[in-house]
């Protein structure tokens, strides 16, 4: 059943794919690396801001729409939610205009954050289909129409950076307009499931207790992954934070897409899981989502931080030089901030305790920040990255504990030992190979990725690391024709 929810949504992947990597492999290069800076700085404020008034509503679509299909409260489940999202929008636009104002920023700085803002104020109302979608288990609905937004939206903003003077605002345009067109096709399908529904103040209640813990602690989490950007930009400039942002783009987005990729898939199927049949089904699912998680991001990581030299092409030469610099370190960051955010805080999800992760995220935040202040000044942009894998590290063993006391969550250490096995073999068959400094850097990556990939394979397979013997063989038998005696003849 993994299996199929995973291909079900490989086309959003192919979607996350397209735009991560287009992100820094054009913008990096249409823009300079202070207006990438500026760019970066937006989308981080962007994120900020949804996450504080808009994520609560997006989660409780995510999380109720199995209990209210149960007890045959669909119609208003959802009516509710949609009042909720277009009144927290009209009231948020005018807020966030007025904050806008009042800041002492430059008049390009504000033009890019009013767009920003404003296309997040935009995207509830088709984020709240979206979880919806994925919650009732309509993945084809939502891949072809989360994938079309999204290809929809980065392709026009990039033409609108080359035909206006939009530059790094043409991107957040682009967000505006393919956000309306596919969400008008969207409300055509969702709207007539909202008749005969009401808005149910108690249900608002119900929302906001499960939902607002969780948006205080996704703010807590982006600031413990990206407040270092306005650190850099305090202390280094918007151009310096352009290059961090482009190394930290390139490794983290490439793990965390994954972490995204397997949870999509997953999550869904606990929360229906744990509703219907209790905690020790979904127990079972989660075990083996927390082995997938390792046995994907783990080598991934480490092949990042072996190739990331060889990766620099992919950038931009304004922030070439000093974003691969970082990129290896911020992999494995990478990994420790996937488990936390992907992994760990499932627990309470599922738990219904999403209270209790905000504290856990206070004390990490606390020492990214703490530690940035004293390491960027002296180490620059290395300093930064050290302050988020110490933060990192710190906030996976707490989390970790507390989560335990509300749910019993696996820690897959028997597929960490085999898995980092696997890694540190593949690492060393790369590294022991004199690739020729005569190849151009895409072959060499390429070549070296390629040899990798085949070495953990077959490592893993050796090890069984994660039962990906067991699992692979199961696949197998299931696409293999059936041969009876009746069926094969002469």
């Amino acid at each position: 059943m993994m299996g199929r929810s995973l291909l079900a949504y490989i086309p959003v992947n192919i979607a996350n794919l397209i735009v991560s990597f287009g992100t820094v492999v054009i913008l990096t290069r249409l823009l300079s690396a202070q207006e990438f800076g500026r760019y970066a700085i937006a989308v981080i404020t962007m994120q900020f801001a949804h996450m504080l008034v808009f994520t609560w509503i997006e989660a409780s679509a995510a999380r109720f729409e199995s209990r209210a299909d149960r007890e045959g409260e669909t119609a208003s489940y959802l009516k509710t939610l949609y009042s909720l999202g277009a009144g927290m929008s009209l009231v948020a636009s005018v807020l966030f205009a007025v904050v806008l104002i009042l800041l002492p920023l430059s008049v390009v700085m504000k033009t890019v954050l009013a767009f920003a803002i404003g296309s997040t104020c935009l995207q509830v109302l088709f984020n709240i289909g979206m979880e919806v979608h994925k919650a009732a288990h309509r993945i084809k609905r939502y891949s072809l129409s989360f994938s079309t937004q999204t290809i929809l939206s980065f392709s026009i903003g990039i033409i609108l950076i080359l035909a206006t003077p939009l530059k790094e605002s043409g991107p957040f345009v682009g967000i505006i307009i393919g956000v309306l067109l596919v969400l008008t096709f969207d409300l055509v399908f969702m709207l007539p499931r909202l008749k005969g529904g009401t808005f149910d103040r108690e249900k608002v209640k119900t929302y906001a207790r499960y939902g607002v813990p969780i948006s205080l602690s996704l703010i807590l989490a982006i600031a413990l992954s990206s407040a270092d950007i306005y650190l850099i930009a305090a202390f280094m400039g918007e151009a310096s934070a352009g290059e961090y942002n482009a190394g930290y783009n390139l490794a983290n987005r490439s793990v965390e897409m994954l972490f995204i990729w397997l949870s999509m898939a997953v999550t869904p199927m606990a929360i229906t899981a744990f509703e219907k049949s209790g905690s020790q089904v979904s127990e079972t699912i989660m075990r083996d989502y927390g082995a997938s998680l390792l046995w994907i991001t783990l080598p991934a990581a480490t092949g990042i931080a072996l190739v990331a030299k060889d990766a620099g092409f992919i950038l931009g030469e304004s922030v070439r030089e000093n974003a691969v610099l970082v990129m290896p370190w911020i992999a494995f960051a990478g990994v420790l901030n996937g488990f936390i955010n992907y992994y760990i805080q499932r627990a309470f999800v599922l738990s219904s305790e999403t209270k209790s992760f905000v504290w856990v995220l206070l004390a990490p935040v606390v020492l990214n920040i703490g530690l940035n202040l004293w390491l960027i000044p002296l180490y620059g942009l290395l300093g930064a990255v050290l302050a988020t894998i110490a933060a990192y590290s710190l906030g996976a063993v707490i989390a970790f504990s507390v989560a335990r006391r509300y749910y019993p969550l696996p820690l897959p250490i028997k597929a960490f030992i085999k898995i980092s096995f696997a890694c540190l073999i593949m690492a060393i068959c790369i590294i022991a190979i004199p690739w020729p400094d005569s190849w151009p850097n895409a072959v060499r990556l390429l070549a070296k990725a390629g040899w990798g990939v085949c070495v953990y394979m077959i490592v893993c397979w050796l090890v069984d690391a994660a039962n990906c013997r067991t699992v692979l063989v199961s696949a197998i038998s299931k696409i293999r024709p059936s041969q009876s005696p009746e069926v094969v003849r002469d």
